[in-house]
């Protein structure tokens, strides 16, 4: 009995040390739902991991449009990965939500989303990394959004969330390509909020423009993000932040 209770703290301490080499990573912008012209949103994983011992991994989904302080906070138990191995996941969102995935891993596990429209015309869809917490920007800091649009072919959907436990603000300031601003609005986050803006520019009194430049500043740190859809295809196509 006092083998095996050794043996079995070992093993707890094991994967606590393994998790605190690992990462808290977010996939924002995963969605399971109907959208816009006929498209029907869906999310797909795959956690790989490189490592040579077996590793872990654990999710929990952040619903859009509320606080989720205490899901920044919850710690899951961990599902084996085995070294080398990949395991694909596409119940990870509930049905009729948008919102972001926060990954844990241990050391050398890796996670990559895919949103789809599986309604759509056999496109891959918008392929997705997971995002350590550094990748935010701080507060204050600008980041740019380029080649957003809303045409008869395209429309943009604008994806803005706080990793944070506490609240703030995001601030949004669209561009066009002379550099005449066309809109500009502050939207609140609560902590661990997430805000998605469908058809983003047509929100901001856009009916049709092209070359469109988002500028996004917050008083926390934020992680953002854009997708251009095709609306005859429905194929979204990933616009990431840069600085």
């Amino acid at each position: 009995m006092l083998v095996a209770m050794r043996w079995a703290l070992a093993a707890s301490v094991i994967l606590a040390a393994a998790l605190a080499g690992g990462e808290e990573l977010f996939i924002p912008m995963v969605g399971q739902k109907q959208g816009q012209d006929g498209t029907w949103w869906s999310t797909e994983v795959w956690f790989v991991n490189t490592a040579s011992t077996t590793g872990g991994y654990a999710v929990v989904f952040l619903p859009g449009g509320q606080a989720n302080v205490e899901g920044l906070q919850a710690e899951p138990p961990l599902d084996d990965i085995p070294p080398g191995t990949t395991v694909y996941r596409n119940d990870l969102v509930p049905g009729g939500a948008t919102g972001v995935l926060r990954v844990l891993t241990t050391d050398g596990v890796l996670a990559f989303g895919r949103i789809f429209s599986a309604a759509g015309r056999g496109s891959f869809g918008q392929g997705i990394p997971a995002l350590p917490r550094s990748a935010a920007l701080r507060p204050g800091e600008v980041g740019h959004l380029v080649g957003l649009r809303r045409t008869p072919q395209f429309r943009t959907n604008l994806a803005i969330f706080n990793p944070g436990p506490e609240p703030g603000t995001a601030r949004v300031r669209l561009v066009l390509a002379r550099g005449e601003v066309a809109g500009e609005e502050v939207f609140r986050l609560a902590g661990g909020g997430y805000l998605q803006l469908d058809d983003a520019l047509h929100a901001f009194g856009l009916a049709r423009a092209e070359h469109v430049r988002a500028e996004i500043t917050g008083t926390v740190q934020l992680l953002v993000m854009a997708s251009v859809i095709d609306t005859r295809s429905g194929a979204p196509t990933l616009v990431p932040l840069q600085r």
